[in-house]
């Protein structure tokens, strides 16, 4: 999820767009992908409810619109705020001065750590960030995508390895002492079935984050693989139908998983990593072929953020 707010600000934030026009981006590519599955999402939940005999909260539809729709869409919710802030956050880049971009993106990520942190100390009641603040958090990851883009990092790739790798076992050994002193009875850093290691703002992810991100753009594919036709054309193939894909997932996987009951207890599965190797495919290829199907209905385009 960092990963991929830190590439979105790296590829629009550099794009010279009218008020207008961003705006109608932001209206055909984010709110009403994000207002459909809302509503799909919820009317699925209430259908499978019924089929199994579950209670339904009907109030649950208008109270979620509050807490980032509830659901894996709060990623829309982010990208919703950062993209209808574009024509305030461009002007920054066409300064040249390093020390003020610095200072903006610095403080970004400073508020959002403590934040963070302050959320699992003291924050412990009710929610800390909302459908209508979430975002703030995740303006750094933002502006950090056109600070490289523009000015790069002068670190070497192994000064980022080694950043990278140290703030993966960080992350590791907080999680797994998390997670013990949970089960002797302290949530002094769990929230809800959360640790704070697992966090995308906590000190250690941010630094994978954005080490990681580095070393992914520097990577260079070997030329025999940029020339084999059929690895680029699946690629773009795969990348196009992405966004429908996450959208539409989580409705297969719990169709999947609860309707036909493959999951890591079914009798079918022999061990773990059998269940998560077929569960992973039927979810991908179902999901990718709806997608497909949806892409070429005309009517339908428009949830997937296909004009």
């Amino acid at each position: 999820v960092p990963l991929f707010i830190i590439l979105s600000g790296y590829l629009v934030l550099g794009k010279e767009i009218s008020v207008k026009d961003n705006l109608l981006r932001a209206r055909d590519r984010i709110l009403i992908p994000l207002l459909s599955f809302y509503s799909i999402f919820h009317i699925y939940a209430y259908l499978a409810s019924k089929a199994r005999s579950e209670p339904f909260l009907y109030p649950d539809f208008f109270i979620n619109l509050t807490k980032n729709t509830h659901t894996y869409l709060y990623f829309l919710v982010i990208l919703l705020f950062l993209y209808l802030l574009i024509p305030l956050f461009q002007p920054l880049f066409k300064t040249e001065n390093k020390e003020k971009i610095k200072y903006v993106i610095v403080f970004f990520f400073t508020n959002a750590i403590l934040g963070t942190i302050a959320r699992y100390l003291t924050l412990r009641e009710g929610d800390a960030f909302h459908t209508f603040s979430f975002w703030i958090v995740w303006v750094g990851y933002f502006l950090f995508g056109q600070w490289y883009k523009k000015f790069g990092v002068n670190l070497s790739n192994k000064v980022l390895t080694f950043i990278f790798s140290i703030s993966y076992l960080v992350t590791a050994t907080i999680g797994y002492l998390n997670f013990y002193f949970y089960n002797k009875g302290s949530d002094l850093f769990y929230i809800n079935g959360q640790s704070y290691a697992e966090e995308y703002l906590s000190f250690s992810v941010v630094l994978m984050s954005l080490s990681l991100f580095v070393l992914l753009m520097r990577l260079k594919m070997p030329k025999k693989i940029m020339e084999f036709n059929p690895f680029i054309s699946g690629i773009k193939l795969i990348s196009s139908l992405s966004y429908g894909i996450y959208l539409i997932h989580p409705i297969v996987m719990d169709y999947i998983n609860k309707f036909q009951g493959i999951t890591a207890d079914s009798s079918s599965m022999p061990n773990l990593p059998t269940y998560i190797i077929v569960n992973a495919t039927i979810i991908f290829v179902t999901s990718f072929i709806l997608t497909l199907i949806i892409q070429r209905v005309p009517i339908l385009r428009k949830i997937i953020g296909i004009k």
